[in-house]
C-alpha cells in the first residue's frame, strides 16, 4: 500500500473547493441542471442513512499528526499560508505576524490541545471538525441538560443520552466530519480517551426515511415542472448577463431567508446599478422582466417546487435526531444535513436556520 504524504492528505482534507450548493439555486444554472438536483434528491430519498448532520460549529478546525508524528492543529486559512502549528503558542506567533490578535479564541486552544493530542494516534492524517462547546472546569449539565451555542443554533443536550454521558466532565466537545479527505468512520486514528469528547457528526444514529413515497411523488412533481417550465426558463435566463444572474440569486436567497420583503422589481432599485436597472426595470414596461415575466415566473415556480422538496427532507431528518435538541431565534431545527449524491455534496438547509443568522447582521 502507498503512503500518503503529509501535504497530500492537506490537500485532500483542506481543501474544500466550492461551498456546497442549495438544490433549489441550480435553476439559475439552467433547466438540465435543476433536473441533475432533482435526480440527486432521489438519491437521498433512495439512500437516506447517508445523510450526516450539518453542525453549527463555533471554529472549524484540521489537526493531526505530521511526518514526524508531532501533533498539529490549524484553522481552515492556515494552512494555504504554510503554517501548521504544533503548540498552542503557534496560534500567537501566527497572528502576532499578521498583526491580528483573537485573544478569546487562545484560551479555548490551550485547553483542548493537551486532550486532543492524547486522542489522536501516531500517523493518524489530517482530520477536519468543528469546536462545539469549551470549558476548562469541566462540561457540566444545568437542569438536566447541556446546553450551549456557538453560532447560530442552541445545542440543548439531555444528560443522561449517549451524546451527554461522553461530554460530562470533559472540557470540550468536538464533531468530527473528515479524516484524510474522507468521511470519518468513528473509530480510525482518533478516540475518546481524553479530557475531550470527539464524535461523528450522526453520534449513533442512523437515519431512515417513512415518508419516502410523499417525498418522491414531490421530486415527481419538481421533475415535471421542470419539464414543462424549463424551456421558458431557460430563454428568460439567456437573455440575461451574469451580473444580473447574480442579481437575481442573491434576491431568491434573501426571499428565502426573509432579509427583504419587497417585489423584485423594489429590491432591483435598492441593490442594482444604474445599467442593470435601466435593462431589467427599464420605464415599467420596457425593462427585460416585463417583458419576459412568463419565463421569470417558470424559473420562480421551478426554485420553489424544488425549495418545498428540501424543505420537507430537512423536516423528515431533523425529525429523528434523539439525544439533543436545535433552535434558533427563528424557530425549531439546526442547520440542517449534509448529503453525498452523484453530483457531489448537497447541503440541505432548514429555512430557520438562514431566517436566524441574517437576522443577527441586521
Amino acid at each position: 500500500m502507498t503512503i500518503k504524504r503529509f501535504s497530500e492528505y492537506l490537500v485532500e482534507a483542506i481543501g474544500d473547493g466550492p461551498r456546497i450548493p442549495h438544490p433549489e439555486d441550480s435553476i439559475l444554472q439552467g433547466s438540465s441542471q435543476a433536473m441533475n438536483y432533482t435526480r440527486a434528491l432521489k438519491e437521498i430519498v433512495q439512500n437516506p442513512e447517508l445523510a450526516t448532520i450539518k453542525w453549527d460549529g463555533g471554529i472549524a478546525l484540521y489537526f493531526g499528526r505530521n511526518q514526524q508524528g508531532q501533533f498539529f492543529m490549524t484553522d481552515k486559512y492556515m494552512p494555504a499560508k504554510g503554517v501548521y502549528p504544533t503548540s498552542s503558542q503557534g496560534w500567537r506567533d501566527y497572528d502576532i505576524q499578521r498583526g491580528a490578535n483573537r485573544s478569546d479564541l487562545y484560551y479555548k486552544i490551550d485547553t483542548i490541545w493537551p486532550g486532543l493530542s492524547k486522542s489522536v494516534s501516531n500517523n493518524a492524517g489530517v482530520f477536519k471538525g468543528d469546536l462545539m462547546v469549551v470549558n476548562s472546569a469541566g462540561l457540566q449539565p444545568e437542569n438536566d441538560n447541556f446546553v450551549f451555542g456557538p453560532t447560530t443554533v442552541e445545542y440543548t443536550v439531555d444528560k443522561d443520552s449517549y451524546l451527554g454521558k461522553l461530554m460530562f466532565n470533559k472540557v470540550a466537545l468536538i464533531v468530527v466530519h473528515e479524516h484524510n479527505g474522507k468521511p470519518w468512520d468513528g473509530q480510525s486514528g482518533l478516540s475518546n480517551i481524553s479530557n475531550v469528547a470527539v464524535i461523528p457528526p450522526n453520534i449513533d444514529m442512523t437515519f431512515t426515511l417513512p415518508n419516502q413515497n410523499a417525498i418522491l411523488k414531490m421530486i415527481r412533481d419538481a421533475e415535471t415542472r421542470v419539464s414543462i417550465k424549463g424551456p421558458e426558463s431557460d430563454r428568460f435566463l439567456s437573455g440575461l448577463d451574469n451580473v444580473a444572474k447574480k442579481l437575481l440569486g442573491t434576491y431568491l436567497n434573501q426571499i428565502r431567508t426573509q432579509q427583504t420583503k419587497d417585489t423584485i422589481n423594489i429590491w432591483l432599485q435598492k441593490n442594482a446599478n444604474l445599467k442593470q436597472q435601466k435593462n431589467l426595470l427599464g420605464d415599467g414596461e420596457s425593462g427585460y422582466l416585463v417583458k419576459n415575466k412568463s419565463g421569470l415566473d417558470s424559473l420562480y415556480q421551478i426554485w420553489n417546487s424544488i425549495f418545498k422538496t428540501k424543505i420537507e427532507l430537512v423536516n423528515a431528518f431533523e425529525s429523528q435526531i434523539k439525544g439533543f435538541n436545535q433552535k434558533t431565534i427563528a424557530g425549531p431545527g439546526g442547520e440542517g444535513i449534509v448529503f453525498p449524491t452523484s453530483l457531489g455534496l448537497i447541503k440541505l438547509i432548514n429555512p430557520n436556520f438562514g431566517i436566524a443568522h441574517f437576522s443577527k447582521e441586521r
